[in-house]
């Protein structure tokens, strides 16, 4: 073997132990190989070059939603996490498509892809040059600015919905094209979080929808007029469901009338006057405690005006026997027709009787669980499971105390609620793990969920001076039918939860 020969062999060899290394810069000088080494050293080279094109077209695609060709949630990530090193002040949207759901359940998946790509394709158009658009969900978008402010962004979002409602009403197109939507100002220099920008964006959306969302016309639609004198809703409907749960109490408020209608358990454990008292509402904040009672006169009196049609608060009210209890009270106001009266419709639990509830995080405990997946097995339906283990609660309560573990455990329910935007049901399983239990959620849709919680989840929470942020443990399990016994499906979550990777967190050393 001649001496150039050997030495173009070391050529080769080194390039190929370069590029092993992952240096993808490396190059090869076949001019320099002799004669009878070039032709595998422009094979060698012609290989590289396909598999950097290909690597480039994976990393691609990683941060791409293949049906709209926008960024993906990895590239809203990517974006926002590069806005953030710099400084930027942007605006974000959190865009939600109108019944994607009822469409593609009535006109079936390739109407319902047609419906996203045309939302898709007026929003494009309407953009700026310094505006990208993402499509982190089935239904859910997010649109970045940099120009524009939130109240610009906000008009201009109005204006494009208006014009997809006029372009697809009347028969024009199988859907009435419409989105709901939430803009926040974010300025990650003034101590903003993502944490903060979701929340405020996402209730800001939900709130929207709920004032603004487009009804869709229904087949053989017929007028509907109400019968002279009829009452609020069906007694013996509405008395079965009032005393299906002695824990929850509906009721109904006719807000022109000022007639309502009360379940027989909150008539019993609130000493009310009875199940159809006239104005309730003044009745219900004479009950209220003195500390809660303005916050929650005027986020009634915004429901009562139409200013909000959404009211959800937790504060406390006083029991027959003359204590307060600690009470969830969530209701919709529901728009008046020239022949329908306003409305307003909720449901108020009552903490301090829910045995099935965690004194801790609020949550349904174990018992509350295993009921829930009792249900869903006797209908057979399927379920998406998301558990999640918070580590190092022992040691956090054996350093600064179990108000402490508590306080973390809270943090974490409250961080949960955010996360799963009320699509599912959750539990403080047992110790330091909760179970988030979806069962309208497609298993692509429950992993997005799973993804925001490992991201989002680990709020810090401060343990006198010291910021702790939890380490944790997520793992998802989907079932096409809840046919097992809850046990076995818990004990299975179980196996997962301890076999996923940490999501790291505060070393307490």
């Amino acid at each position: 073997m001649n001496e150039s020969y050997r030495l173009g062999e070391q050529s080769i060899i080194a390039y190929l132990q370069r590029l092993a290394n992952g240096i993808s810069t490396a190059e090869l000088d076949v001019a320099a190989l002799p004669a009878e080494l070039r032709a595998v050293g422009e094979q060698l080279q012609k290989t590289h070059a396909i598999l950097q094109q290909e690597r480039r077209l994976l990393e691609s695609n990683a941060y791409i939603d293949p049906l709209t060709n926008l960024g993906n949630r990895s590239g809203l990530d990517r974006h926002v996490e590069q806005l953030w090193r710099k400084g930027d002040l942007f605006t974000c949207a959190y865009i939600d498509i109108d019944h994607l759901k009822h469409c593609n359940d009535r006109f079936g998946h390739a109407e319902g892809n047609r419906y996203i790509l045309s939302i898709c394709r007026t929003l494009s158009e309407t953009m700026e040059h310094d505006e990208m658009l993402f499509r982190i969900g089935g239904d859910e978008f997010v649109l970045i600015s940099l120009s524009a402010n939130e109240t610009e962004l906000e008009r201009r979002l109005e204006q494009v919905r208006a014009g997809l409602i006029e372009a697809s009403s009347g028969g024009k197109a199988p859907m009435i094209g419409s989105f709901s939507f939430g803009c926040s100002r974010v300025d990650p220099l003034a101590g903003d979080t993502r944490r903060q920008m979701t929340m405020d964006a996402d209730r800001k959306m939900y709130r929207y929808k709920l004032m603004h969302r487009v009804q869709q016309p229904k087949d053989n639609d017929v007028p509907q007029h109400p019968v002279a004198d009829q009452p609020l809703c069906n007694d013996r409907a509405f008395q079965a469901i009032s005393m299906s749960s002695e824990t929850r109490y509906p009721f109904i408020i006719n807000l022109d009338t000022g007639e309502s209608q009360w379940s027989v358990n909150a008539v019993r454990d609130f000493d009310l006057p009875s199940q159809h008292p006239y104005n309730s509402l003044d009745i219900w904040l004479a009950r209220v405690h003195p500390e809660d009672r303005d916050n929650v006169r005027a986020e009634l009196d915004m429901v009562v005006n139409g200013t909000w049609h959404f009211h959800c608060m937790q504060y406390r009210v006083m029991n027959t026997a003359g204590k307060y209890a600690l009470c969830d009270c969530t209701g919709y106001r529901l728009d008046g027709t020239d022949t329908e009266p306003n409305m307003y419709v909720g449901i108020v639990v009552n903490r301090s009787l829910a045995d099935t509830t965690d004194s801790v995080t609020g949550l349904g405990d174990i018992h509350a669980l295993v009921n829930a997946i009792g249900e869903m097995r006797r209908v057979a339906r399927k379920a998406g499971l998301i558990a999640i283990k918070i580590d190092d609660i022992a040691q956090v309560n054996a350093r600064y105390g179990f108000d402490a573990g508590d306080r973390v455990l809270a943090e974490t329910a409250a961080c949960l609620m955010e996360c799963s935007r009320g699509k599912g049901r959750l539990f403080r399983s047992t110790g330091p793990m909760f179970v988030a239990l979806f069962d309208e959620l497609d298993p692509e849709e429950t992993d997005a969920v799973a993804d925001e919680i490992e991201r989002f989840l680990g709020s810090p929470v401060l343990l006198g001076s010291f910021e702790y942020q939890p380490p944790l443990h997520v793992a998802t399990l989907h079932l096409d039918a809840v046919d097992r016994q809850p046990v076995s499906i818990l004990n299975e979550l179980n196996a997962l939860v301890k076999e996923a990777p940490q999501v790291p967190g505060t070393k307490l050393g």
